[in-house]
């Protein structure tokens, strides 16, 4: 591995702010030329580049948990390099390694030892907003109120129909938000596939929709509403507006040394929710 790599970690984490600056440490020992975000920047006197910028080196290194991730695609539009991911108190489903073992991942990294996932994005357009999303485009109503709305895959009308929410996702996305309602989980990362899950509907015949590369619009029909992109931004829908929502043409690079992931583990995990459950138990004789 030559050339540049740009690390950005989790903001206002100090584990991952001291992680960050070990591996740019260990990475410019290599001789590769390092770049920060402007978090790390502030402990580190090696050069900075915004998220927005991170497309112009070769590898990105990003530290913290999925919701780091999520924050950088939002930031850049999802123009961003190969990507190798680290987990820092967290399960980090999409930043697939610990932390711990960065120092074994990169050097396989750098011995050309590892694989590349493609992790296909979404797009999104809501009049003049257009954007990208990694893990799903959701519409809710406003101070609990249901949303009264139309859905249409492609041409053909599925749906009129009332709910507390509407979320639709791609594949990386199917294992967060929308699996809490219910939805499946879609393995294959790389397919043009997006899911609907239906959040508190009314009608009992609302149930999960898997799409294979076909355009959704939701139009909102009586009540104003929000739509809410990675869990990141937040944008206005006013009355019948129409969110239209598809694959995008374009996918995310997930670089994996796969000796030091198990994939099956994490979604085991992420299934029981057991990385946060911590049982307690009585004392013995009590």
């Amino acid at each position: 591995m030559r050339g540049k790599v740009w690390v950005k970690v989790r903001g206002r984490d100090s584990a991952s702010i001291n992680w960050g600056r070990r591996i740019a440490e260990f990475l410019k020992e290599k001789g590769l030329d390092v770049y920060v975000d402007p978090i790390l920047h502030h402990s580190m006197s090696l050069p900075q580049l915004p998220e927005h910028e991170a497309w112009q080196v070769d590898l990105a290194v990003i530290i913290g948990g999925d919701g780091t991730l999520l924050q950088t695609v939002q930031r850049s539009n999802g123009r961003l390099p190969p990507i190798v991911g680290f987990t820092v108190d967290s399960l980090g489903y999409l930043l697939p390694h610990k932390v711990e073992d960065y120092a074994d991942v990169l050097e396989s990294l750098m011995d050309s030892k590892h694989s590349v996932w493609k992790v296909i994005l979404g797009e999104f357009s809501i009049g003049k907003h257009r954007g990208v999303f990694l893990n799903e485009v959701s519409v809710w109503g406003l101070r609990g109120k249901l949303i009264e709305f139309i859905l249409n895959v492609g041409s053909m009308e599925m749906f009129r129909a009332r709910s507390d929410g509407v979320i639709i996702s791609t594949p990386a996305g199917s294992t967060a938000h929308a699996l809490s309602y219910g939805g499946p989980i879609l393995l294959n990362l790389d397919k043009p596939i997006l899911e609907v899950v239906f959040a508190g509907g009314l009608s009992s015949l609302l149930r999960p929709l898997v799409v294979y590369d076909m355009p959704i619009l939701l139009k909102v029909e009586k009540y104003p509403a929000f739509v809410v992109v990675d869990g990141q931004r937040e944008l206005s829908l006013e009355y019948s507006q129409t969110v239209e929502v598809r694959p995008a043409r374009t996918y995310l690079e997930l670089v994996v040394v796969e000796p030091y992931v198990n994939i099956l583990e994490k979604l085991y995990l992420r299934l029981t929710d057991l990385n946060r459950w911590r049982p307690s138990f009585p004392a013995r004789g009590v």
